[in-house]
């Protein structure tokens, strides 16, 4: 091997690093918080549930690591805190109240369009839902899994996101959440 394929193959190998290096220059820890709106269903199919079906405010904290490492690929691992609320109404003239909040962990992939990206979720959470029917209260403990999509727009580090998550919960028959976020990327 002559002299010059050494010094083409070690400047492309060079150049390769340094793209590399540089689509990692957006990799980070973040960490930020979210408002926005969770519908919580429920019937008498369900341990402790009547027919219900109500919103709350919800809201979340969550710390993250954005890994950058391919274009256009955007991959994110993160945990938090969420709590979907304390919706309450009435059955029949009976007062009903729910309540669920919990852990959450998840994995997030987008595609990178510029400063926005689409985004989708995968992930669990680790929840506690109260239900008092007429004064009676029920406690229930589990995991659920939780998925959504979104867009994210970041500039500067600072960054913005819109969400929307389903929750299921086995003893629900249906939890969303509808979010904004904001977050910082250190």
């Amino acid at each position: 091997m002559n002299l010059g394929k050494i010094v083409c193959s070690i400047l492309v190998t060079l150049a390769a690093g340094l793209a590399s290096v540089c689509a990692l220059a957006d990799s980070g820890v973040y960490i930020g918080g979210g408002v926005g709106t969770a519908e919580l269903k429920d019937s008498t199919g369900n341990a402790g549930g009547v027919d219900f079906q109500e919103r709350d405010t919800a809201w979340k904290g969550f710390i993250g690591y954005n890994l950058d490492a391919i274009p256009l690929l955007k991959l994110a691992g993160e945990v938090g805190y969420r709590d979907l609320g304390s919706p309450d109404g009435s059955t029949g003239g009976i007062p009903v109240s729910y309540k669920a909040h919990g852990w959450d962990y998840a994995v997030l992939a987008g595609i990178g369009l510029g400063p926005v990206d689409l985004m989708a979720r995968l992930g669990g959470m680790s929840y506690k839902l109260e239900k008092n029917v007429g004064g009676i209260h029920n406690d229930y403990d589990g995991n659920a899994p939780v998925y959504g999509i979104g867009l994210w727009f970041t500039v500067a580090g600072i960054g913005v996101r819109a969400e929307y998550e389903k929750i299921d919960i086995k003893e629900l028959d249906d939890a969303q959440m509808v979010s904004v976020s904001l977050f910082y990327k250190f």
